[in-house]
């Protein structure tokens, strides 16, 4: 098999798929921005070829893959089996390959469904699936005519972005005339949803099944920890019945086959509301997180999934696992403190990459116990202020 990957350098732990794909015996050839020896050791051994190339240029990324089938005759005898990023970025890149080089996968006249926003909605009400009232904002006048329906506060974000990157919440018109004029691109204005945020995660195999599910529990939005609050979040236990035959149906309806999912909800008194879906890996370490709530390996299990090998995963949770993000803030216990009454339970405390800083926190703590109490005791004394 000849698998190739878009941006092998981001996130530093997604490197661990390439790895795994190798011993595997799949040829990897890969494209992405990064200089080749800027790259670890054991990721560059991983690779049959790398070109370093402007992934915004269509004619870069062609003559790049063009370039290695002269330098490869088994990659040009045998061609691309496979296009894969892993990353909610390089989507419709990975479509227009697909297309190009006729590869199984998603196709440019699909992607929308998997990038929009409102095509998201769109889907989803045509399938009688509840989902905040929400509009592409035409004008000024028409953001004002949807905020008196709606009311105060709304949420005014990109209708396709990543994460909460250039996303508001509105609480008054004065806020509004502040924000508008800046606004650049299509954006879409819905009303807001009270209630916390969970998540349904997990990996599919080549007919669309999931084989592997997973649930993160949010203390606040992406948006809040973006406008400066300190992340915190959890893996739960227990994946409640209604929030798993929801989130499948969603992987159907959207056709998410063998790839990982991050399906984000409202859970209200009436039942879970989606919020958007992210045909990717959960973000940051999260990955990591699930690997460390069951003692599995996910990169490995993906390599299975893609060779059409058998997936061996426990599917107990054996453990909570927790995230809380600390800022250049003071807190009440120190690093020191931290480790010295959770030492046992830490399995990663270090500064997160630069690009995650702002939404994950400057430093990291993940952990884990099988015990709810005492996830929560931790999750208080590493976020508590001084």
């Amino acid at each position: 098999m000849n698998l190739f990957y878009i941006s092998p350098e981001f996130p530093p732990n997604f490197r661990t798929f390439l790895l795994r794909l190798a011993q595997a015996g799949v040829k990897v050839w890969a494209i992405g921005e990064a200089d080749f020896f800027s790259m670890p050791h054991e990721l560059r051994s991983s690779l049959q070829w790398y070109k370093q190339t402007n992934l915004y240029d269509w004619d870069s990324v062609i003559s790049s893959i063009e370039f290695m089938k002269t330098q490869r005759e088994d990659l040009r005898t045998e061609g691309l089996s496979l296009t894969e990023s892993h990353n909610e970025h390089w989507l419709r890149l990975e479509s227009r390959i697909n297309e190009f080089y006729n590869l199984p996968g998603i196709w440019p006249k699909d992607i929308d469904f998997w990038k929009r926003k409102s095509a998201m909605k769109r889907r989803m009400r045509e399938n009688n699936i509840p989902v905040a009232r929400g509009e592409l904002v035409k004008s000024y006048s028409h953001a004002l005519a949807l905020i008196a329906d709606y009311g105060y506060p709304v949420i005014l974000k990109p209708d396709e972005g990543v994460g909460a990157q250039s996303t508001y919440c509105i609480h008054s018109q004065k806020e509004l005339d502040t924000i508008f004029p800046s606004l650049s691109g299509v954006y879409i204005l819905e009303e807001f949803i009270h209630g916390p945020i969970v998540s349904y995660d997990g990996l599919t195999n080549q007919q669309g099944e999931v084989v592997f599910e997973n649930s993160l529990l949010y203390s606040q939005g992406v948006l809040s920890c973006v406008e400066g609050d300190d992340p915190s979040f959890f893996i739960t236990r227990q994946i409640p019945f209604e929030l798993s035959q929801l989130g499948k149906f969603l992987v159907n309806i959207f056709q998410i086959k063998k790839k990982f999912f991050h399906l984000e909800f409202f859970k209200t008194p009436n039942g879970y509301i989606p919020l958007e879906i992210n045909v990717r890996p959960p973000g940051g370490p999260i990955l990591d997180m699930m690997n460390y709530s069951i003692d599995g390996d996910l990169y490995q299990a993906y390599s299975d999934m893609i060779l059409s090998h058998p997936i061996s995963l426990p599917q107990e949770k054996k453990y909570y696992c927790g995230y809380v993000g600390r800022r250049n803030k003071n807190y009440r216990y120190s690093h020191e403190k931290i480790i010295q009454m959770y030492g046992e339970h830490l399995v990663q405390c270090e500064e997160n990459p630069i690009l995650f800083q702002q939404a994950m926190g400057q430093y990291k703590y993940i952990f884990r116990t099988p015990d709810l109490e005492k996830l929560e005791k931790m999750m208080f004394h590493i976020s508590c202020k001084a």
